[in-house]
């Protein structure tokens, strides 16, 4: 009899225990990919086409997505990624994706950050603590000037959504990808998927910057901008260092006593802005920042002012704009 209930309690406690701790985490997060996520998904083997797969390969998804939204991806909580279905090229409804519970999640995420990696992905050149706002205004204009908007979604000012419904919707990309994963897919997406569409543009390692940076704050609501005119550098400004670098750069265009009459402004329209009328002490720290770094254009002035950033180090930048703000005050 004792043999008996014995075996009853080991009987009923085995129905309670979870059965990923019976078959350990990684191998119950086998289980399931084998059963629900490979009819679909590739986990291993070269990149190929998209069309020759019913869904993307997953033989790096643990080094593409960021953790929490994976798991939220399981658990159902995110709406599908393409909005014509990841082959556009045939006419079917998207399939609603599995949905997992909790745990079972969070062990599947687990697992793929462990073994789904791709030695070909680095660490980012992109250092996002250092990413202003303006550098994300102009990683906007870039993913429009390089035809991004045909082929994937973003959202407007007003959350509607814009864009070519092809490729993957992007504007919650700062909450899924990995920096790392999205820099080294824009160096060449064909690496990635080849043969589908996918095309390698022309552009800068500073334009990269912008527009990898761009998308990494897209969803991103408390995402935190960095203001530099409030670093070290501005703080240790020096005038008399700034008056060098004014007469180096400056003075050629807006002239010695910042008159707007320097040798470099004849033939210039518009002219060179007057710096002797200009109240430049009132003016705000990031206006004057990004009308240095980024140029003229990048606050709606004359796009013969060069943008100075990648010649002027960043306490040259502070040093100057001190100078300006000391020298001319609209007296």
């Amino acid at each position: 009899m004792f043999r008996w209930l014995g075996f009853s309690l080991v009987f009923f406690l085995y129905f309670l225990i979870p059965s990923s701790v019976l078959a350990g985490n990684d191998g119950f997060a086998e289980k399931i990919i084998n059963s629900q996520c490979k009819g679909c998904h590739r986990f291993e083997g070269k990149p190929k086409s998209k069309f020759e797969l019913r869904a993307p390969d997953l033989m790096w998804g643990g080094v593409k997505f960021q953790r929490p939204w994976l798991v939220r991806r399981l658990l159902g909580q995110e709406d599908n990624l393409y909005p014509y279905s990841y082959r556009w090229d045939k006419l079917r409804l998207s399939l609603k994706h599995m949905i997992l519970t909790r745990e079972e999640a969070v062990i599947v995420a687990d697992y793929m950050e462990k073994k789904f990696l791709d030695s070909r992905v680095k660490k980012s050149f992109v250092d996002m603590s250092t990413f202003t706002q303006m550098e994300a205004k102009l990683g906007g204009k870039i993913f429009r000037e390089y035809s991004c908007l045909g082929c994937h979604q973003i959202k407007d000012n007003d959350g509607k959504l814009i864009g070519g419904p092809i490729s993957v919707t992007l504007f919650d990309a700062g909450n899924r990808y990995t920096l790392d994963w999205l820099s080294r897919f824009a160096e060449n997406p064909q690496d990635f998927t080849p043969h589908s569409g996918e095309y390698i543009a022309d552009i800068s390692e500073r334009k990269a910057r912008h527009l990898i940076g761009y998308l990494m704050t897209l969803g991103v609501n408390d995402f935190k901008f960095y203001e530099p005119w409030k670093s070290k550098e501005f703080k240790n400004a020096d005038i008399e260092r700034g008056a060098k670098i004014y007469k180096e750069y400056c003075v050629q265009c807006h002239g010695k006593n910042g008159g707007g009459d320097g040798p470099g402004a004849k033939g210039l329209n518009p002219k060179p802005a007057i710096h002797n009328k200009l109240p430049l002490n009132d003016y705000p720290d990031d206006y004057l920042y990004n009308l240095i770094f980024y140029g003229g254009k990048s606050v709606g002035k004359s796009p013969n002012m060069p943008d100075w950033g990648m010649t002027l180090s960043k306490q040259s930048l502070a040093d100057v704009i001190a100078y300006l703000r000391s020298n001319f005050k609209g007296e």
